[in-house]
């Protein structure tokens, strides 16, 4: 699923009476912690995303909740730079998996979500900075481990 299928998507209760729309997506790093609504009055509220079941034409809540000071609000148009500064354009959506945010799209390309930062603007983390993290972290790993004797 698209993110953009999610923004704008109507909202009921359990009981089926009509409560709003989905304005936004919370997430924290690339889990959705949930779905900023609005009402019919434009106040907007909270719900869990283990507390929200979609369907074809709706988002049922089961769960309002409070979003974390963690949550980043997830937005459409985000310029996108690579950790150099070079313009790579704007992200026009993002693919939604189950409970996780898994790829930024921008124009023909796609990115692995898991390497971006999110802010005024996008930045996209090389994936060398990711594989060297990772050696030193095995290096570190196996200084610090038990020896076998």
């Amino acid at each position: 699923m698209k993110a953009s299928e999610i923004f704008c998507k109507p909202v009921e209760c359990e009981d089926k009476k009509r409560r709003g729309y989905i304005l936004g997506i919370s997430c924290v790093e690339d889990l959705i912690e949930g779905y900023i609504c609005c009402n019919e009055r434009e106040n907007e509220f909270f719900a869990e995303s283990f507390g929200v079941k979609f369907t074809d034409e709706s988002a049922v809540i089961i769960k309002v909740g409070k979003q974390s000071k963690r949550g980043v609000r997830l937005k459409l148009g985000y310029p996108l730079y690579s950790e150099a500064g070079k313009f790579l354009g704007h992200v026009e959506d993002f693919t939604v998996k189950g409970n996780k945010i898994v790829w930024a799209h921008v124009g023909k390309r796609k990115y692995p979500f898991t390497r971006l930062t999110l802010g005024d603007v996008a930045v996209l983390k090389s994936a060398r900075a990711d594989a060297e993290t990772a050696a030193k972290d095995m290096f570190i790993d196996a200084l610090c481990s038990p020896s076998e004797s």
